[in-house]
């Protein structure tokens, strides 16, 4: 693991790291860490010349500001995204500020790291904005406290959003992966409420997911139910559904743990991407359809894809939550308009929020407290969300991944 301290030829091993190429030992803790809450803007003095050209942690800019020194300082802005949704944020952001370039890129995750790393190590400065998803707490760790991507928080919007959600990252919104069943043959609701349901003999074969050994969010996922307080939170819903405390196996540490063990004795079917998951359990005729877990975001395909599904508000929780991420490429060439971008993205603060629009869709959560969610979501504080922590995540990543491939 790459140690607190900048970095340039080490860096393009992170994207094979992200790409599961390895199954690997538990992640080494680092002598020093960044702390878990943002840290306060350096000293003066101690600012690299980009730091002090760019702005970087000047939170109070306008949009006004931003877009004069924009036009100023090239007119243009390039955006590398894991959303094919980029496209239709370039134009509306074009169309709000005339003069202005906006140039997307529809990037995969590990295509994006490789892309973004190479041409940092080169000195080609071409993204100024990244749109991705700190899965596994590696954005953090790796990127941000190396100081190749920076957090760009804006006083005035960060102010309508939870600070659990901003420690460590620029969220624009949030994803799950969630639990569906088939509403045609379930018409009365889901046959599962309870977690540990999935873990009873009549579910044997009969639940689809993604193997965890083969994705990073997968493996991120089952970490997740292992660290903080979610291995209490699954012992007491254990006890609460069948009245008697929860008995450890041989090799477990707590109930996270406990609870993979089960899932996976109980023979999950591997698909090779959520599209396919949430197709076995909806595709509608069935007279026995699967439970599956899937991404969130197959809410809004259901009706043009004619599946009969519909998710489940898991207790204790579904898991961690996916946080789509915002960041700004150290040496950017257009630092002014990156930030406009950056707030654009995140909804601005005018009351149009043109370039959010496009994420904000069936199965996505804004993380703002004055963005209203699409039409028919569930309010997100309804939602039984296990707490993200970069930190627990990264460190653990490893050893859950690993005790999931010894199950066999």
């Amino acid at each position: 693991m790459l140690k607190h301290k900048k970095f340039l030829a080490m860096l393009l091993t992170l994207a094979m790291v992200l790409s599961l190429a390895a199954c690997g030992g538990k992640k080494e803790t680092p002598a020093e860490t960044p702390a878990e809450t943002p840290a306060e803007a350096p000293a003066e003095s101690e600012l690299t010349e980009w730091e002090k050209t760019s702005g970087i942690y000047n939170t109070d800019e306008t949009d006004e500001e931003l877009y004069q020194k924009a036009l100023e300082e090239g007119a243009t802005v390039t955006l590398y995204s894991i959303s094919s949704r980029c496209s239709k944020v370039a134009d509306a952001f074009m169309a709000k500020y005339p003069g202005l370039e906006c140039v997307p890129f529809d990037i995969s995750t590990n295509e994006l790291l490789e892309k973004v790393t190479r041409e940092y190590e080169a000195g080609q400065h071409v993204a100024d904005v990244v749109h991705i998803k700190d899965q596994d707490g590696s954005m953090w760790k790796e990127y941000v406290a190396n100081k190749v991507f920076y957090n760009y928080q804006p006083a005035d919007i960060f102010e309508h959003i939870d600070p659990s959600y901003t420690a460590t990252a620029t969220p624009m919104y949030i994803e799950l992966t969630q639990l569906f069943y088939n509403t045609e043959a379930y018409p009365d609701g889901s046959p599962i409420t309870n977690i540990w349901q999935l873990t009873e003999p009549q579910w044997k074969g009969k639940i689809t997911m993604q193997n965890p050994l083969d994705n990073l969010s997968w493996g991120s996922w089952i970490t997740g139910f292992c660290v903080g307080e979610e291995p209490e939170k699954l012992a007491a819903a254990y006890k609460e559904l069948y009245g008697e405390d929860l008995v450890l196996s041989d090799g477990c540490e707590n109930a996270g743990y406990e609870f993979l063990k089960r899932l996976h004795d109980n023979e999950p079917v591997y698909c090779a991407s959520s599209d396919e998951s949430a197709e076995a359990v909806g595709a509608p005729g069935q007279s026995d359809p699967p439970v599956g877990f899937s991404a969130s975001s197959k809410l809004r395909k259901a009706e043009e894809n004619g599946w009969v599904l519909s998710s489940v508000n898991l207790y204790p929780n579904t898991g961690i939550p996916a946080i789509n991420t915002l960041y700004i490429v150290e040496g950017c060439e257009h630092p002014a308009a990156a930030k406009l971008l950056v707030r654009f993205m995140m909804g601005g603060i005018d009351g149009d929020t043109s370039g959010y629009k496009p994420f904000n869709t069936l199965g996505g959560w804004p993380v703002r407290d004055d963005i209203e969610p699409a039409e028919g979501s569930t309010p997100f504080a309804e939602m039984n969300v296990a707490h993200f922590d970069a930190e627990e995540i990264y460190y653990e990543y490893n050893t859950v991944r690993d005790f999931w491939q010894k199950l066999g």
